[in-house]
């Protein structure tokens, strides 16, 4: 095992601790912005009974087989209201052309909520070294990845739910700023549809 793997798994497993309290068993789940559906896979391997489905702008050619896959127009998602429990979403919003329709999408197919976590400017200018970090991380995938680095500060994210009458609950992980450099901190947002 490389470096590159040894970080990927990491990754992955960091991903899964982080959501993973949040679910109950037999839930069905859509992983929003599923990539290579590593994390899914992981997901399943802790719960066997959750069933879950990926769905991605992207078709990645290295992806698990064992998790079914939807692609998808970036716009629609091609399920009926209240097709899942719950969906679950990592760093996806900001590369979304429009956050705020992506998020009422994921509310339109969630029965129950919406978990995701996401990169929060903690003022409007931290956005930029953020966008360069972002690039950074998404150089290694040999998929183009949307760059539309919409960070949102937590202001922002208030008013979104605000707008659209959704119930949030939301806390800050970490920080992860890299020492002087800043690039936000990670939340995990649970917006409820109940």
């Amino acid at each position: 095992m490389d470096l590159f793997d040894f970080l990927k798994r990491r990754n992955v497993k960091w991903k899964v601790d982080i959501v993973f309290p949040y679910l109950k068993d037999e839930e069905k789940i859509l992983d929003f912005g599923c990539g290579d559906l590593k994390f899914a896979n992981e997901l399943k391997k802790r719960n066997k009974d959750l069933d879950i489905i990926g769905v991605d702008i992207i078709e990645f050619p290295d992806r698990v087989k064992n998790i079914k896959f939807i692609k998808y127009d970036g716009h629609t998602l091609p399920f009926k209201d209240k097709s899942f429990d719950t969906v679950i979403s990592f760093y996806v919003f900001h590369h979304c052309p429009s956050v705020e329709k992506a998020l009422i999408e994921c509310m339109r197919v969630a029965k129950k909520r919406v978990i995701f976590v996401e990169a929060v400017a903690r003022y409007r200018f931290e956005k930029y070294p953020m966008m360069l970090i972002d690039w950074i991380y998404n150089l290694w995938k040999m998929e183009l990845i949307p760059f539309t680095s919409q960070f949102y500060t937590e202001k922002k994210w208030i008013k979104i739910f605000k707008k659209h009458k959704i119930k949030n609950a939301f806390k800050k992980i970490h920080d992860t700023s890299f020492y002087f450099f800043p690039t936000g901190k990670a939340y995990v947002f649970e917006v409820s549809n109940n």
